[in-house]
């Protein structure tokens, strides 16, 4: 877009104060990443709807319309609500979604070059359709780094959204900032101001991220604001850290989950099974395993897995959406079966969240990916703590360390361990520890985690409530970006 064209399109819609803000959604290729954004597109499609049912059809200062810029693998799990600029993707194996490439490593970069061949120009004609329509902003994953560029090329703001938590983005920071020996010491305490003292693990360091983190930086400093799928009552902290030692213009941070989900990627016509079955249970009494929307772990490690879910004693339900990866086998096809003492279901997605606000729920074995750790402290749940990769190790020091709600299954300190299976009677110790019951396990740290857990649970609840932190926030984040088709000068 020419500078004439960009002065023209922002001077259109500077012309509609009473306009609703249109929000472009850009989310990563990622289901993990997707569907937090998603669901944010969708509660800002309701709320412009709301609004305009109170209000007459007049917009308030906060009102807002949304759409989803993604590839047409990924508009397929859009919520029904919310309008998809749909772009082709051409990926080298074919690969759609990021969390599924056989090989990270080798593929990310091929991967992320495709990804923005076919978002970036999507991107630029989402905003330019919505010319002389009102106030527009962009709203994209912290991974787009080339997303703000777009936003500032058309001359609309950006806001930069992490769908990680602010604990494990600030913990990058730091080791990033002040540990350039990250890579070559065996444990290391986190410094520079780090609102928590916590050690970290080589082996519990993303380095493929911490590698590319000035380029994520570089890019998050044309945004003009930040935003966390996180609560304040959990991670306040961290995202005054983060915003203390974001580079460039000053700009906020804003908290703004937990986001809900916005759809589920089945017709729901009935009561799921899971939660039938969970009916007959008694409060409290059942596990919950998940390793999230990919499950990464090898046949031999869900033989033990199992084998440990037995030898615990407790009722379960073990939910493997995917098929395995490695050793072969394994869950290859749709599978249901359940008894008295367990449901294992398989190759199908389930409704997770209802799943961990049963009363029957008492404890979830988890990869600690982050929107099940939401999910999970929304529902006041306590956690066994498993992660695989990426940020989840930090994830895993948060809910352990900081929070008080989790239990580690495995410890990691090298490498080596991350490949090692981890045997049943491991997994049955750390279900033990987790729901307790057991005159060998310590009641009272089992009671003091259950309270803990249900008071953050309440906390969480609270945020996204009306006059809740999270919606105030989002609230005052909207108010700002609207603020800015006022303003004369680059966004």
């Amino acid at each position: 877009m020419s500078q004439a064209e960009q002065l023209h399109a922002v001077a259109a819609r500077a012309s509609h104060p009473d306009a609703p803000l249109h929000l472009v959604f850009v989310p990563f290729l990622a289901r993990s990443h997707f569907a937090p954004l998603a669901a944010k597109a969708a509660a800002s499609s309701a709320a412009a709807r709301t609004d305009h049912e109170v209000a007459a059809a007049t917009a308030t200062a906060t009102a807002t319309t949304a759409s989803i810029v993604t590839t047409a693998h990924f508009a397929a799990l859009a919520p029904p609500s919310v309008p998809v600029h749909a772009a082709p993707l051409r990926c080298p194996g074919g690969h759609e979604d990021f969390s599924l490439l056989p090989d990270e490593a080798t593929s990310a970069p091929a991967f992320f070059a495709a990804a923005e061949a076919a978002l970036a120009p999507a991107l630029a004609a989402a905003i330019r359709a919505h010319d002389g329509g009102g106030p527009v902003a962009v709203v994209s994953d912290a991974v787009l780094y080339w997303a703000p560029r777009v936003a500032r090329d058309c001359g609309v703001p950006h806001v930069t959204f992490h769908t990680i938590g602010a604990f494990a983005a600030a913990a990058m920071v730091a080791l990033h900032l002040y540990h350039p020996e990250v890579l070559t010491t065996d444990q290391f305490g986190v410094s520079g101001g780090f609102p928590h003292p916590v050690k970290i693990n080589r082996a519990q360091v993303n380095e493929e991220a911490l590698a590319h983190l000035s380029l994520f930086r570089a890019a998050e400093t044309q945004s003009c604001a930040v935003a966390f799928n996180s609560v304040s009552a959990l991670e306040a902290d961290f995202a005054a850290y983060y915003q203390s030692q974001l580079a460039g213009t000053p700009k906020k941070v804003f908290l703004v989950g937990p986001t809900r989900a916005a759809v589920s990627p089945r017709a729901v016509t009935e009561r799921d099974p899971i939660l039938q079955w969970l009916d007959g249970r008694d409060a409290g009494s059942v596990v919950y395993v998940c390793f999230g929307s990919t499950c990464a772990l090898g046949e031999s490690q869900l033989r033990e897995l199992a084998a440990g879910l037995r030898a615990s004693g407790r009722p379960f339900v073990w939910v493997i959406p995917t098929p395995p990866r490695g050793d072969g086998g394994g869950c290859t096809e749709r599978e249901e079966r359940a008894s008295s003492h367990g449901m294992v279901v398989a190759g199908r997605w389930v409704p997770q969240a209802e799943i961990l606000a049963h009363r029957a729920v008492g404890g979830f074995v988890t990869h600690c990916g982050w929107n099940s750790v939401l999910e999970a402290v929304a529902a006041g749940v306590p956690l066994a703590t498993w992660p695989l990769r990426a940020e989840q190790f930090l994830n895993e020091v948060f809910l352990v360390e900081v929070l008080r709600v989790g239990v580690r299954v495995r410890e990691v300190a090298s490498e080596s361990d991350l490949e090692a299976v981890v045997p049943a009677d491991a997994v049955a110790r750390a279900v033990g520890r987790l729901m307790g019951g057991d005159d060998l396990q310590d009641e009272e740290a089992v009671a003091v985690r259950r309270a803990r857990s249900r008071e953050l649970g309440a906390a969480a609840r609270a945020a996204v409530a009306e006059g809740g932190s999270s919606s105030g926030d989002w609230a005052r984040l909207v108010y700002e970006l609207k603020a800015f088709h006022g303003r004369d000068g680059d966004p």
